[in-house]
């Protein structure tokens, strides 16, 4: 039977200087619980619905599972734009312009969703007349709001040249 041969002293060195960076770096990289920002929430408070019930809080999860039933099964992602962080409206809108533009030129899906419903239509409708006259045909707009939303948001995709995907979300409560 034969023996390995032993390591060359360069590998263990080699091995050895390996373990003691990754060490430094998880020691450098390490924060306490408490050092670490508080988790993003996105979901707003229940906002009432018709009657006085209260409409179901936004889920980010949710709404992302909703645009993608949308998508061809074949397609292994599309664009999203979700307004969850506060954010200047008008710095939403360019976000969005440019979401828009991207997704036309890759002939792509766009969803866009958002905790606030009254302000994701103000914005759509917005980077819509922004982009005016550019050629918008290639994307698909999947655009997920409450059905009072739906005529508007229709209007405006007819006349920017866009195929519109409405969504009615949150989704209408199921009885239990």
């Amino acid at each position: 039977m034969t023996a390995t041969p032993p390591l060359p002293s360069r590998d263990f060195r080699t091995a050895a200087l390996i373990l003691v960076g990754i060490a430094a770096a998880l020691a450098l990289a390490w924060r306490a619980p408490s050092d670490l920002p508080p988790p993003v929430v996105a979901a707003s408070a229940p906002a009432p619905g018709p009657a006085g019930t209260p409409a179901a809080a936004f889920n980010l999860d949710t709404a992302m599972r909703l645009a993608g039933t949308q998508v061809p099964p074949e397609l292994d992602s599309f664009y999203f734009f979700a307004m969850l962080e506060p954010a200047p409206e008008a710095q939403d809108i360019a976000e969005l312009g440019s979401k828009m533009q991207a997704a036309a030129r890759e002939r792509d899906y766009l969803g866009v969703a958002g905790p606030d419903p009254e302000r994701n239509r103000r914005t759509l409708l917005a980077a819509l007349e922004a982009h005016h006259g550019e050629d918008l045909s290639g994307m698909i707009l999947i655009y997920l709001g409450p059905d009072q939303h739906r005529a508007e948001v229709a209007s405006a995709a007819r006349a920017a040249g866009v195929e519109l995907r409405f969504v009615a979300y949150p989704e209408a409560s199921t009885p239990l």
